[in-house]
């Protein structure tokens, strides 16, 4: 096994191996040799082969492909042990060619359990009858239920363990999006059987078509995807390099908002939303002018009024934006005090939106622990006992204990603490948050 991969993952990897070899074993034995037909067989072979060769990557590893639609035409024209076999060849290649060769081996064993288990369901509940009826068509819609749900789920699961991430967040945004696309596919499925019988092979070509307009959305999806989440970061990045002491800064509390999304249980699309908002939530300084944000000293009063419109001057510049739209309030009240002491709005609890409550305490945190112009950063044990004194006067103080449980975990990710003086005078002033302003 790939020492890279946890042990769960390959304890997980050789029980579904296990069961695979069960499987096949079973299908063999309830394999009629007589009525193999060979020419089919490499009809569907090419087929999902042609499928295979072109995957559409998912966000956080992994990749799916419009191949389902030709494994689910299989399901209704041959044997179960076929099935597998059609369903695996494309993957039993890339064993013997690529490395490491147990990502290939979890994904013929979760290609065959669920393939074989669906095909057996099929065998099972259809009629013994050669023409397709409306009882065929019945146990062809439960068996592609079970294909997809076992399929989904052990990707699912391996994903999980190898990214160490919660089982539901890894479907949220990885597969959740993909159920629809799937079931929609089993029509299409069934259609190219019965196309198959009806026409024979000419029949299948005719649907080469719509098999790369099916993988052409699929990846026309992600490649939008991805290139959105890429200009943001650019953004991003040229936003933190207008100001040489803030550089990594946007980054840094995404990944701090994105843990605390998660710990307070916000669906992942919503995780993902704020992770995006997050990246570009200083936007509104490009409206500040170079020498307020590069000072080397503390800002006199006028210098500081300048600085606090650089929250309602983001949110201005994202409300033209369609996707951003809701997500405005988060930039424009991430200053914002639970006390109704912040800016802009003086607005105070729960009236502030809970994702700006949120950016707050990352945002004050990765300033706390940064150099500015005008000081040194905090240890980051420092600046965890200013949040909690600082809550309920200047954070949501659930927000805050939040931050308090997820900082173990993020610990080990954090820049290496410098060496010079833990700062311990920060520590015998009072309320230092309500004095000192993260900008």
């Amino acid at each position: 096994m790939d020492n890279h991969i946890p042990v769960k993952a390959q304890i997980f990897i050789t029980l579904l191996a296990g069961s695979t070899a069960a499987i096949i074993a079973y299908a063999a034995s309830v394999m009629d040799w007589s009525k193999v037909e060979w020419f089919p067989i490499l009809v569907f072979l090419l087929l999902l082969i042609f499928s295979d060769v072109f995957p559409v990557t998912l966000p956080r590893g992994g990749s799916v492909t419009v191949s389902f639609a030709t494994i689910a035409a299989s399901v209704l024209l041959f044997q179960p042990l076929i099935v597998i076999g059609i369903a695996v060849s494309y993957e039993l290649y890339l064993l013997i060619k690529d490395q490491p060769r147990i990502k290939h081996i979890f994904n013929i064993s979760q290609l065959a359990t669920s393939t074989g288990i669906a095909a057996l369901l099929y065998q099972q509940l259809s009629p013994t009858t050669s023409n397709l009826s409306l009882n065929h068509f019945t146990a062809y819609i439960a068996s592609v239920i079970v294909f997809f749900i076992l399929n989904s789920a052990f990707v699912t699961l391996i994903l999980a363990l190898v990214q160490e991430e919660k089982p539901l967040n890894v479907w949220r945004l990885n597969l959740k999006w993909s159920a629809l696309t799937f079931l929609s596919m089993a029509p299409l499925g069934g259609l190219i059987a019965v196309i198959y019988i009806n026409i024979g092979f000419w029949g299948l070509v005719l649907f080469l078509l719509p098999l790369i307009l099916a993988r052409h959305s699929f990846q026309t999806y992600m490649n939008m995807r991805q290139t959105f989440l890429d200009t943001i970061k650019s953004l991003s990045v040229a936003i933190d390099a207008k100001d040489p002491y803030t550089k990594g800064h946007s980054s840094r509390v995404a990944d701090y908002v994105v843990s605390l999304a998660r710990e307070l249980k916000w669906p992942e699309d919503r995780v993902e939303f704020i992770q995006y908002i997050s990246l570009i939530h200083d936007v509104g300084k490009v409206a500040v002018p170079e020498d307020i944000l590069k000072k080397s000293s503390l800002l006199s009063k006028e210098e500081f009024a300048v600085m606090k419109t650089h929250s309602e001057a983001g949110a201005n510049i994202l409300k033209g934006i369609k996707y951003f739209s809701t997500g405005v309030d988060i930039i424009r009240h991430h200053h914002e005090r639970w006390d109704g002491n912040g800016y802009p709005d003086k607005i105070a609890g729960e009236e502030i939106p809970e994702g700006a409550r949120i950016l707050a305490v990352a945002d004050a945190f990765d300033a706390m622990t940064s150099d500015r112009p005008y000081r040194k950063s905090l240890s980051y044990e420092v600046a965890l006992r200013e949040l909690q004194d600082c809550a309920g006067t200047q954070f949501d103080p659930k927000i805050v204990n939040a931050f308090i449980k997820i900082y173990p975990q993020i610990k080990d990710n954090l820049p290496e603490e410098p060496d010079e003086e833990k700062y311990e005078e920060y520590l015998t002033e009072k309320n230092i948050c309500a004095k000192t302003t993260y900008h």
